[in-house]
């Protein structure tokens, strides 16, 4: 390393170490154009990138280290990371597997390969490596989170609420801890609980739409429908493409007997994934609602028969829909649910969008995995219902 290349990486370091990352990329940067086959230089370089959001070229840059240093261990659970990061999961569990074969204590390793393995579906295998990990870094809320979601995900739900709370005393505002308690807590029809911690990480996490529809269930939960009703749009604002979210206005809409808006967002959902039971099962119920037996049992059959939604069925669903918007007979043509009906209804105690929906909720383990590297960070709501719902019981 020369003088030069020194003198830029040790500012590198030191602006990293007081947090100003992208300065420290910068001159991580430049120390490795000074010399460019320094690996801990290269190494350290790629580390910027990953934590500063640039996957893709970390992964660049880490598979050159690994390709010329094969042992280099920290590279290899780090192109991991990005692998992970970028969903190309079986080469990333591959990495982390080869990491632990050589070093089983490896951290990134470990809170790599739970990730994948929870990604997969696999929360009781993911449960093994989650404890080596916690025996390591006990008082990490990364670590006690990814942990909780692995005896969340099996039924263990005393342990993952304990497991969350902890980790949110460590750190207060850890985001995958308040998202993960809110799931469990709905699980457990805690929907007062769900209702207070949902708001709060909503005003750290504005455009995340899961604390959202996690709110929006929890009011259906407690029958404040049009509070869940105002949740489930907010959660609509923060990603317009979401069949799940769709489908949940879709249901709320229905249950307020408001038919033609039921019709209009089961309809869109289902155009934007027409292999989709869900939305299919929306606009089916709310024409059974109506009385409309022969259209909802070609809707329902659609996807089963292999034929889709037929065209004229489609035309009468988009007639009823014009219809409503324009003369306000749903009354009439879709009487509203009686209060048994409504009570009948309840959305399960599930959250309608899970991380496996949303892109953030990668982005949500992603910045965990760097918070596992050097300092956790997390960001503020507006939840129009809590208001209405606030006047009603004062």
């Amino acid at each position: 390393m020369t003088l030069a290349a020194r003198k830029a990486f040790d500012e590198a370091v030191r602006l990293e170490q007081s947090g100003d990352m992208d300065k420290a990329l910068v001159s991580y940067l430049k120390a490795q154009e000074l010399a460019p086959n320094d690996t801990e230089i290269a190494y350290r370089a790629a580390s910027a990138l990953l934590q500063s959001g640039h996957a893709e070229e970390a992964q660049s840059q880490l598979r050159r280290i690994v390709f010329t240093e094969p042992d280099h261990l920290r590279a290899r659970a780090s192109l991991g990371n990005c692998q992970l990061l970028l969903g190309d999961t079986a080469n990333a569990k591959q990495n982390f597997t080869d990491v632990l074969e050589l070093e089983p204590e490896n951290r990134n390793a470990l809170y790599g390969l739970a990730s994948v393995l929870l990604k997969e579906g696999k929360a009781a295998e993911a449960s093994g490596p989650a404890k080596r990990l916690l025996d390591l870094l006990p008082d990490s809320a990364a670590t006690l989170t990814v942990f909780a979601e692995t005896q969340s995900k099996t039924n263990q739900y005393s342990t993952a609420i304990a497991a969350y709370r902890r980790a949110l005393k460590i750190a207060s505002n850890h985001v995958p801890a308040m998202v993960g308690l809110s799931e469990v807590l709905l699980r457990r029809s805690r929907f007062d609980e769900v209702v207070e911690l949902t708001v709060r990480t909503n005003q750290l996490v504005p455009n995340d739409p899961l604390p959202l529809v996690i709110l929006s269930d929890a009011l259906a939960g407690k029958g404040a429908l049009d509070d869940a009703y105002e949740a489930a749009q907010e959660a609509l604002k923060c990603d317009r493409r979401s069949t799940a979210v769709l489908v949940r206005l879709s249901v709320l809409s229905r249950k307020l007997g408001n038919a033609g808006q039921a019709m209009m967002f089961a309809l869109d959902a289902h155009d934007l994934d027409a292999q989709a039971q869900g939305p299919l099962n929306a606009l089916g119920a709310t024409l059974a609602a109506g009385k409309f037996a022969n259209q909802a049992r070609s809707v329902l059959t659609a996807l089963s028969s292999g034929k889709g939604l037929d065209p004229e069925v489609r035309q009468f669903i988009e007639d009823l829909i014009q219809n409503d918007a324009e003369d306000e007979v749903s009354g009439s043509a879709f009487p509203e649910p009686s209060g048994a009906e409504k009570a009948s209804d309840q959305p399960t105690p599930e959250p309608a969008v899970t991380r496996a929906d949303t892109e953030t909720g990668d982005d949500r383990r992603a910045e965990s995995v760097s918070g596992l590297l050097p300092g956790d960070h997390e960001p503020l709501p507006n939840v129009l219902g809590l208001r209405r719902q606030d006047r009603s019981s004062s």
